[in-house]
């Protein structure tokens, strides 16, 4: 074994000890900007609470004559094949992708009424995955924004169910 991989096992096994730490205390509930880093091995099991809405990502770009175009909502769909059952990278990060606007809209939900968004963890890392979702589809350049809106199933979405909306931003 190298040293890499004995780093890496023991950094594995210390986060594990850690967890299961924890579990076992139950002290006091730990929170801080330093959690956000170790969410991502936790999925969002709130999911199963209940059949209902759901946080959905907005995108919109200003178009050159200064009008914005329609709402374009992101949503993930798995493409399945076989090989997926031994390697599935690309759907584990769409996965994650959407396990983070649950985690910002869960957020902005719980967030104090004096303190804004854009302090979140979170809502920078949605605003960098809209980012890149826009330079995926070639735009760049332009103006802006994106949207949280909790999305019924089977409905089309109304500005009631708008969570957030960022301000204008340039790509």
């Amino acid at each position: 074994m190298t040293s890499t991989s004995t780093l890496t096992l023991i950094l594995i096994a210390a986060y594990f000890a850690f967890v299961f730490g924890s579990l076992i205390l139950r002290g006091r509930e730990v929170s801080g900007p330093w959690w956000y880093l170790l969410r991502s091995f936790f999925p969002n099991w709130r999911f199963y609470h209940g059949f209902g809405s759901q946080p959905r990502l907005f995108l919109r770009t200003q178009q050159a004559d200064g009008s914005w175009s329609e709402w374009q909502m992101f949503m993930p769909r798995a493409i399945f094949s076989p090989r997926d059952l031994f390697h599935n990278a690309r759907n584990n990060l769409l996965l994650a992708n959407q396990n983070l606007i649950d985690h910002l809209a869960f957020d902005i939900q719980t967030l104090p009424d004096e303190k804004p968004a854009s302090d979140l963890v979170s809502y920078h890392m949605v605003m960098r995955l809209a980012r890149s979702l826009l330079q995926q589809q070639g735009v760049s350049g332009c103006r802006w924004q994106f949207q949280i809106m909790q999305v019924p199933p089977l409905e089309t979405p109304s500005e009631s169910m708008t969570i957030l909306v960022s301000p204008e931003l340039q790509a």
